[in-house]
């Protein structure tokens, strides 16, 4: 292997984005957003820790860029300790220098710099490699979807009898008592802060939560603070429309555990009054998703009678209709690996 194959930081090496982009574009099995400067800025160098410099992890022999590993710093709380974190996204190898051992040599230093790494949508060429690294692997992050109109997304859909049969079932689930009110995405940090002692989770600090919500280049969002009866819950929306059908996305939705039936009672309104045919969810905490669970909301996991695309722009169903997750910390592996306690949503690690 050559000796000038360099391994670091693109800011540090002085590896500009738009040739990463490029690299992006000409490497990648299809059109991706990274191939625009202005959303690769946004994504991997304007956040709050990155502060304008651009960590992801590149890998260099003299001028040719050989690899990159999308990456944002971010810090993770496990067992309600503050960790040099990262989340993992887009990896990429150029195709004449795979083989070479550059993918295990990347993760080697990841796991140098970083106390706690996570990353989703992990492919069959990868996994290994992150599995001899140390790596805990989730087939399938949870992902939970509620139909309102089931001949609006019947061409995204499978739907036997017993699926259409569960839809009427619960149509007019439980109502729980709310109040609702829509904020800045900042200003749910202090919900967030509650939620610290209790799940492992990315940090959702003020400046993080206006980044990703407040500042996303493509999508808007709409925050609420929902009381029921508790201190208070949050949730986050992003609505899209897929050819013809309407679809809510919920991001996040964390606080009060009392509080999370009547965000579930909000969910509805919400998704009614913006005439949505159907609204999905990830989550990793089964704590979190047992409320999901017990108001009738599809388990894509577990509902053999349903299945719904999981990519949206082109509409593609795959199998499964969900995505996988890596897990990794330096310390605490039994604790990250706790998954009523690990909270991670459509929020984190790119998944929009």
């Amino acid at each position: 292997m050559s000796s000038t194959i360099t391994i670091g930081n693109a800011g540090d090496l002085g590896v500009a984005a738009e040739d990463l982009c490029r690299f992006y574009g000409d490497n990648w099995k299809r059109r991706i957003a990274l191939e625009v400067p202005s959303f690769y800025r946004w994504q991997f160098m304007e956040t709050p820790r990155n502060g304008g410099h651009d960590r992801c992890c590149v890998v260099v022999d003299g001028g040719d860029i050989l690899g990159v590993m999308g990456l944002n710093e971010r810090p993770f709380l496990l067992d309600g300790t503050m960790k040099e974190g990262a989340e993992l996204t887009t990896w990429v190898v150029k195709k004449e220098a795979q083989g070479r051992g550059l993918g295990k040599r990347i993760i080697a230093y990841l796991q140098g710099r970083y106390e706690v790494l996570l990353g989703m949508g992990i492919t069959s060429a990868a996994l290994p490699l992150y599995r001899a690294s140390g790596f805990s692997y989730m087939r399938q992050i949870p992902r939970f979807v509620r139909v309102f109109d089931a001949e609006a997304i019947a061409p995204y859909a499978q739907m036997d009898r017993l699926a259409k049969s569960l839809i009427r079932k619960y149509r007019d689930p439980e109502h729980s008592e709310y109040k609702a009110e829509p904020k800045p995405a900042r200003d749910l940090a202090a919900i967030a802060a509650g939620i610290e002692s209790r799940f492992n989770h990315f940090l959702r600090d003020g400046d993080h939560l206006r980044w990703r919500y407040g500042d996303h280049p493509v999508f808007s969002y709409e925050a609420f603070e929902v009381r029921g009866g508790g201190s208070g819950a949050a949730v986050v929306f992003r609505t899209d429309e897929v050819e013809g059908m309407k679809m809510v996305h919920v991001m996040d939705c964390f606080g009060n555990d009392a509080d999370i039936p009547a965000v579930l009672t909000f969910i509805d309104d919400y998704c009614r009054e913006k005439g949505a045919h159907v609204v999905d969810f990830y989550c990793t905490s089964s704590h979190v998703n047992r409320h999901f669970r017990a108001r009738g909301w599809f388990s894509v996991q577990d509902d053999e009678c349903f299945r719904f695309i999981h990519l949206f722009h082109p509409p593609e169903l795959r199998e499964p209709p969900t995505t996988s997750l890596v897990y990794w910390a330096r310390d605490g592996m039994p604790s990250l690996m706790d998954t009523d306690r690990l909270y991670v949503t459509k929020q984190d690690l790119d998944l929009d």
